[in-house]
Formats: C-alpha cells, structure tokens, sequence
C-alpha cells in the first residue's frame, strides 16, 4: 500500500508536480532569517490549513514560527513591544507579500 510519504517522494521525481518546482524555484521566497541561528521556512499548505482553524494570534504566530517559536519568544520577551510588532509586520509581508496585514483575515499583530 502506497503512504502519503511515499506519493509525495515518488511525485517529487517525475512529473508535472515536479515541472511546478522546478518553475517556481528561482521566484520562491527565502527562509525570514531573523538571526545568525533562527530562519523561519516559507509557510507550508499544512501550516495554512491550520491557521483557518485558529482566530487566536498566539496559536497562528506559533503556527507560522513553526520549530522556530521557542527561540524567537526567549528573543522578544525582554524586548519592547514595538520591536515585537514590527517583526510581525515584517515576517508576514515577507512570507505572504507587502501587505498581508492589511487583507481581510490577516494579522495586524498582536
């Protein structure tokens, strides 16, 4: 029996799956690096379909952070607000374009 897994893997060789990536690769957007030590990965479909789930700003901005989220909180604890709300802004017009806030369903941060 064919696994979710082994679909993608087979799909990535061969293919118009594999055409896709191949034209989409020099325009895709790079990891945000935040720091020397945290780059935040372009979002994935999995990580939007679970950000539809949520309305809460904690649980999506955990959601985009990914494995990430940790180290960025320990980074912005003992930051002032203002530094928090502009890498908001910053991260989400990099990783759904210039003006992602300002669409409906989109963050104005927290």
């Amino acid at each position: 029996m064919t696994t979710t897994h082994d679909a993608a893997a087979k799909a990535e060789v061969g293919g118009r799956f594999h055409e896709l990536q191949q034209e989409l690769a020099p325009r895709r957007r790079a990891p945000y690096r935040l720091t020397e030590d945290i780059a935040i990965p372009p979002v994935t479909r999995g990580q939007l379909l679970a950000l539809r789930r949520t309305n809460n700003d904690d649980e999506q901005m955990a959601i985009v952070l990914g494995d990430q989220y940790e180290a960025v909180e320990a980074l912005f604890a003992d930051r002032p607000l203002d530094e928090w709300l502009a890498f908001q802004k910053d991260l989400y017009a990099h990783l759904f374009g210039q003006g992602s806030s300002e669409l409906p369903g989109g963050s104005s941060g927290s």
